[in-house]
């Protein structure tokens, strides 16, 4: 690789470009970077979000860890740079057929493979071409890596090399990929010259709120405000518990993730257009090649609108052996049972009944519990027969709570008002 160019004792200091060259040659679509002092502005908006309470719902996001996290040299101490880097996960769309029982939608980033498998590896690829490059200068560098895993606030790194910025729905945009990418950063002691440090970009988004009106949960309250309680993608990812009654119905068929206040976004659609991967409206004038990764391309097995029917019946070692580096495992078996049952209970089919008495018997107390609420929504005779019979069997109490205010409440959609009193 050209990046991989012996340096004279002339080169008295690393060179961003060559740091650039070889981040791309690795296969990262974007790279930047910047200085590695404080993000005192991200710490104090995380630490307002979780006394709103908007981080409820994730115990470890505390503001002890938003503290370390926005402080760079709390994660490396003697910390200089940190280089960010972006990998687009687009894909084409599978050709999925729409015939059989009704269907459930992922998140286009989970339609292939883990994407930590993937970027970690090269993380720590970098990480030791970065010690052989400067080995001259630096003889002892160190470097940390993170990848949506660790405690670093990646979203204010993007905007501060200009990587992207951030869209109102909290994503950050990018110019060539939109928000369809997944980020990465090393921070490290490497000196860089200032000059060749990167700046954030100018461009925002302007008037557009289309993404606040479209989240059907009401979880982007205001620009760049996320309320974690009503994400989507918190609730069938990171929720352990049970699914608020009243947002259930406004989850629709979304069983892992949402992808709607991206697919609304008009610099992801002009951006989908350029890479030629949406055919309605006017071409690009701008046309990109673009070539997706075979990681990222949906699943045979799954693809991105699987059956629900035939999930809801999954074994634990089933389970493990079809999302075996799959991201959607991060929801365990039980989470996406519980997704499914929602998604049934939305899907109007009377077809999921059967199949939905049986989940009523399910060793999982929240899959039985949702189950119910599903056959609440669903209705007829059938259902209701077979609710009155589990509760004289269930011994657990919110399980018998779920198939009361299903069997109270079962005939459509259960409305907020509804679900207070008996049913909350």
């Amino acid at each position: 690789m050209k990046a991989e160019m012996s340096r004279t004792d002339t080169d008295m200091m690393v060179s961003a470009a060559a740091i650039k060259e070889y981040a791309l040659e690795l296969g990262f679509d974007s790279v930047r970077i910047s200085e590695a002092r404080a993000f005192a502005g991200a710490e104090q908006v995380i630490k307002e979000r979780i006394a709103q309470g908007l981080m409820d719902g994730l115990p470890w996001f505390t503001a002890e860890r938003a503290a370390v996290s926005c402080h760079p040299d709390a994660l490396l101490p003697g910390a200089k740079s940190i280089i960010a880097l972006a990998m687009c996960y687009l894909s084409e769309q599978p050709d999925e057929s729409q015939q059989g029982g009704p269907r459930g939608r992922i998140s286009r980033y989970a339609w292939g493979d883990d994407y930590h498998d993937l970027i970690k590896p090269k993380l720590q690829q970098f990480a030791s071409w970065l010690r052989d490059y400067a080995r001259a200068e630096v003889p002892d560098l160190e470097t940390r890596l993170f990848v949506d895993t660790g405690r670093m606030v990646d979203r204010a790194v993007a905007q501060r090399t200009g990587l992207g910025w951030y869209g109102k729905n909290t994503n950050i945009l990018t110019h060539s990929w939109g928000s369809w990418v997944f980020l990465a950063e090393i921070v490290t002691n490497l000196p860089i010259k200032e000059e060749e440090f990167d700046a954030p970009l100018k461009a925002n988004c302007g008037n557009c709120e289309i993404c606040l009106h479209a989240c059907p949960t009401g979880a982007l309250p205001a620009p760049y405000v996320l309320d974690n309680r009503r994400c989507i993608s918190y609730l069938t990812i990171e929720l352990r518990g049970s699914i608020p009654l009243e947002l259930r119905p406004l989850m629709g068929n979304l069983i892992f993730g949402c992808d709607i206040c991206q697919q609304v976004c008009p610099v992801n659609l002009v951006a989908e257009r350029r890479l030629g991967l949406r055919k309605d409206g006017p071409p690009s004038v701008r046309p990109l090649v673009f070539h997706p990764r075979r990681e990222f391309s949906p699943r045979a097995a799954t693809g991105g609108s699987p059956e629900l029917i035939p999930l809801l019946k999954l074994t634990e070692e089933e389970f493990r052996e079809r999302f075996s580096h799959s991201p959607i495992k991060r929801a365990k078996r039980r989470g996406l049972l519980r997704n499914v049952c929602v998604a049934l209970g939305n899907s109007g089919d009377q077809n999921a009944v059967p199949a939905l008495i049986e989940a009523l018997h399910h060793e999982e107390p929240l899959v039985r519990g949702h189950a119910a609420w599903a056959l609440g929504q669903l209705g007829g005779t059938q259902a209701r027969q077979a609710l009155e019979e589990a509760l004289q069997d269930e011994a657990d109490k919110e399980v018998q709570q779920e198939i009361r205010c299903a069997l109270e409440t079962g005939r459509g959609i259960v409305s907020t008002k509804e679900a207070e009193g008996p049913c909350e």
